[in-house]
């Protein structure tokens, strides 16, 4: 039985200067200092919580609240917003997306993928989603970008090295993509195999991943076992993506990971939520060792993401 460590703590980083209440640019010092943290925990666990980011409580209480809204709503109106295979927005009804291949699970789990402010939103339906996903992705693109030097100089890289490959991000260029999550309240009969999300990693460069108070994500760590990544308040969890880990010829590791139905959840009845932003290069950039080593075959951003899609979606 695969072994889960809940006392071992992933680390938390205090972004400092970083944070986005800062509008003057951070001292040296501060760079280094959470470019050594951040360096430290993606070559450890691949996770990190940050702490005073600046991502505001009001604009995570909107966007909470606004994506409950449209996941209330029947599955009848929520099928008309389907998402685009081509253009990557829309809704994704339970099962439509199976990350975990490897049994037959069932995956509890519906979503609202945002890849353009100007793409299809619900919005005669909630008319206040496009204005807090906008709001909000104009904080958190800020602070992604302040992330990716520091990410930069964690690697002893050019400091806009990480932003020179990340200027189209939420655009026809570029595969990021803002994700609203659902997983529905657990019927009474729980299907067997059933789970949350199945056991995968992310596919681009970084990851935000804002969680409510439920719990039952889970991280692989190196050595194998599962560590709970129970939701701390005031933070925003990042983790490592394949890309990166491509780049850094496994010096980062993009972690496997899984959100589980905790028994709490069970027995209070209760549905979860949480909001990801997934940080993608854009498009035609060729992603390879910066080492120059042959750990990885070249391959452009936009390729690896679609070829993680064809085996992912059942369209």
């Amino acid at each position: 039985m695969e072994g889960i460590t809940p006392g071992r703590r992933i680390p938390l980083v205090d972004l400092g200067q970083l944070g986005l209440m800062h509008d003057e640019e951070p001292s040296q010092e501060e760079w280094q200092r959470v470019a050594r943290q951040l360096h430290d925990a993606f070559t450890d666990i691949g996770f990190v919580y940050l702490t005073n980011h600046g991502v505001s409580d009001d604009q995570m209480d909107h966007l909470f609240k606004s994506s409950a809204t449209f996941f209330n709503l029947d599955e009848e109106t929520k099928i008309r917003y389907q998402r685009d295979p081509e253009k990557q927005q829309g809704y994704v009804a339970v099962d439509r997306e199976t990350l975990d291949k490897s049994k037959n699970s069932h995956e509890l789990r519906e979503a609202y993928d945002l890849k353009s402010i100007d793409g299809l939103f619900p919005d005669a339906e909630v008319p206040s989603l496009r204005p807090a996903v906008t709001s909000f992705l104009k904080s958190c693109t800020t602070l992604n970008n302040r992330l990716l030097i520091a990410l930069a100089h964690s690697l002893g890289l050019e400091r806009n090295f990480f932003i020179s490959t990340h200027k189209d991000i939420c655009s026809d260029n570029n595969m990021s993509c803002l994700r609203l999550l659902h997983y529905p309240r657990v019927p009474d009969t729980v299907p067997e195999g059933a789970i949350r999300c199945g056991a995968h990693t992310d596919y681009g460069t970084i990851t935000l991943l804002f969680q409510d108070n439920m719990g039952g994500l889970q991280v692989r760590e190196r050595g194998g076992s599962w560590v709970e990544a129970v939701p701390v308040p005031g933070t925003i969890l990042v983790n490592v993506g394949d890309l990166l880990q491509f780049w850094t010829a496994d010096k980062f590791l993009a972690t496997e990971h899984r959100v589980l139905i905790p028994t709490e959840e069970v027995r209070l009845k209760a549905s979860r939520h949480s909001i990801v932003f997934f940080i993608h290069p854009d498009d035609p950039v060729l992603i390879k060792p910066l080492d120059n080593s042959s750990s990885y075959q070249p391959i452009t951003a936009r390729d690896h993401v679609l070829k993680k899609f064809r085996h992912t979606y059942n369209y």
